[in-house]
C-alpha cells in the first residue's frame, strides 16, 4: 500500500470513530436527532441568525436536507426562525433558550472528545496537524 493511501484510510479510519465515538455520547442529548442535527445546533451557536442557505453553503450539503434538519429542530423548540431586518425574504435561524442550552452540552461533550483524541499529543504536533490537515482541504476545494 502507497503511503498516499495509507493517509487517507488513516484519516476515513480517524474521521469513522470521532463520528462513532461523538454519536455515542450524544445520543442521549439528542432522543430522535442524528449526528447532523448536532451539527447544525453547534453551528448555530457559533453563528447566530445565519440562514438556512448558508449553512447549507458551509455544510456543502443540498439546502433540501438543510431544511428538513431546521424543521426537525424547529419542532423540537430547539431554534426559531426571525425574518432578517435588512432582507425581510431571508430568514435567520437562532436557537431557543433549551437550543442554547443543548449546544453548550454537545460542545462539552465534543471537547471531551478532543481532550481524548489529543492525549498524548504536544501542541506543537496538535499545530502542524492542524496546517497539514487545511492544507490538505485546500487540496482539494481550490481548482488545480
Amino acid at each position: 500500500m502507497d503511503k498516499q493511501q495509507d493517509i487517507l484510510d488513516q484519516l476515513q479510519q480517524l474521521t469513522a470513530e470521532l463520528r462513532s465515538q461523538f454519536f455515542q455520547q450524544l445520543a442521549p442529548e439528542l432522543p430522535g436527532l442524528s449526528a447532523m442535527h448536532s451539527r447544525l445546533l453547534l453551528l448555530l451557536a457559533a453563528k447566530p441568525g445565519i440562514s438556512a442557505l448558508q449553512l447549507a453553503q458551509m455544510l456543502r450539503r443540498d439546502k433540501a436536507q438543510i431544511t428538513r434538519l431546521v424543521n426537525d429542530l424547529e419542532q423540537a423548540a430547539l431554534l426559531q426562525r426571525t425574518p432578517d431586518p435588512a432582507d425581510g425574504r431571508r430568514q435567520q435561524l437562532l436557537l431557543s433558550i433549551a437550543g442554547e442550552q443543548l449546544a453548550a452540552e454537545l460542545k462539552a461533550k465534543k471537547r471531551g472528545i478532543a481532550g481524548k483524541m489529543l492525549t498524548g499529543i504536544t501542541l506543537q504536533q496538535q499545530q502542524q496537524a492542524a496546517t497539514v490537515l487545511a492544507q490538505m482541504y485546500q487540496n482539494l476545494v481550490n481548482p488545480e
